[in-house]
């Protein structure tokens, strides 16, 4: 399926609730039926072409998935499935982590509350075997999720800004090619399904003009011209230290800011 963080839901549907999420990492085995029903509703909503049957093995397959509830209600607002490899490259022993589907309410969309969890995922298993890489694999329909990788991760395939890494190409077409056959393109590194598959609702996120001014967008786009009918660009990052401490920076200063402003706006309201 798909790594495509899409937002879904009219801006007005969450007006009873708080209008901030909140998550949490949990084991799939432990999702009740009711939330496996919530999370398929706010994908059907995403996608035409949806199946029960295929997201449920899909949801089957993976180890964990990062909910996004609103903090308020607790409802279900969100979701993004996970699944964890251990992999041997010619520099040792990895981790390569599979982003599967991903959707947001668009009412909630711009939070970085995803982001976060998914980088303290990240963080947690480099700490945890510091010595192994870690690679993150990630199949993309949309402009976003691929953004979220190239402004984040240097070491990444593909990019606009430098010719591909031989070994992480060559990890990325070995992985692509044993989980999608041949439905996967090594030459384009594109993932095109051979029966009918689901495909971003028109509308939910389109490439404005304007978005093609940012060159990784405009590369994706031009990589894969085929996004708006279901094609998926293959991508894979090697994930290291300096990357994930660059993430925890650019939270704790977006932190600070917002702390600012609130102390300021409490400032100006004593007057």
């Amino acid at each position: 399926m798909t790594g495509t963080a899409i937002p879904v839901g009219a801006a007005s549907a969450a007006r009873s609730a708080s209008g901030r999420l909140e998550t949490q990492t949990v084991a799939v085995r432990t999702l009740d039926a009711a939330t496996r029903a919530k999370a398929f509703a706010l994908f059907q909503h995403a996608y035409d072409g949806a199946d029960r049957s295929r997201f449920d093995h899909d949801l089957a397959e993976k180890q964990l998935v990062i909910l996004l509830r609103d903090r308020s209600s607790n409802e279900l607002k969100g979701f993004s499935t996970v699944l964890l490899r251990e992999v041997s490259t010619r520099r040792g022993p990895g981790i390569v982590v599979f982003s599967g589907d991903t959707v947001i309410d668009r009412a909630y969309w711009g939070q970085k509350n995803l982001q976060l969890a998914f980088a303290k995922l990240l963080l947690t298993l480099k700490l945890r075997s510091p010595r192994r890489r870690l690679y993150w694999f990630l199949i993309s329909k949309g402009w976003r999720t691929y953004l979220l990788l190239a402004n984040t991760f240097v070491r990444a395939v593909p990019r606009f800004d430098t010719e591909d890494d031989r070994e992480l190409r060559r990890m990325l077409d070995a992985h692509a090619s044993a989980r999608f056959g041949p439905q996967y393109d090594a030459e384009r590194g594109i993932i095109r399904y051979a029966s009918p598959h689901e495909r971003v609702r028109t509308g939910l996120a389109p490439v404005a003009p304007d978005l093609l001014d940012n060159p990784h967008v405009r590369f994706f786009v031009e990589r894969n011209p085929g996004h708006a009918d279901g094609d998926e660009l293959a991508c894979l990052a090697e994930v290291r230290a300096i990357d994930l401490m660059k993430i925890g920076a650019r939270f704790s200063a977006r932190a600070l800011r917002g702390q600012g402003f609130s102390r300021s706006a409490a400032a100006r309201s004593c007057r």
